[in-house]
């Protein structure tokens, strides 16, 4: 599952430059941001051999952040920009939140 939060916080990173929200800095440095997190721990996750399970709650609370950031900096008003965040990082929230908390880890 990992590889599939690492293409979803790859999808956050590319979202503004795609759906036209680049002009807002804020908008564009949060999906920069959290989206290059996401894709780091996934990204690790991928490589690591361990089985530890803290990249996807660093991914979860990412997508969390995602979900709230249009409203703390303030680009709510900017509905693509607020919706692509909002729905991406819910998504990445819920994969990763299930997987970090109630899936078995895989060996």
């Amino acid at each position: 599952m990992y590889w599939l939060t690492g293409v979803l916080g790859l999808i956050l990173v590319i979202a503004p430059f795609i759906v036209g929200y680049s002009e807002n800095l804020a908008a564009l440095w949060t999906s920069l941001i959290l989206g290059l997190i996401v894709v780091a721990v996934s990204f690790y996750k991928a490589l690591s051999k361990d089985t530890a399970r803290w990249e996807y709650g660093v991914a979860a609370v990412m997508g969390l952040a995602a979900v709230f950031a249009p409203f703390i900096f303030g680009f709510s008003a900017m509905a693509t920009a607020m919706w692509t965040v909002i729905i991406l990082g819910a998504i990445i929230a819920l994969l990763a939140g299930y997987q970090g908390f109630f899936a078995r880890p895989q060996m």
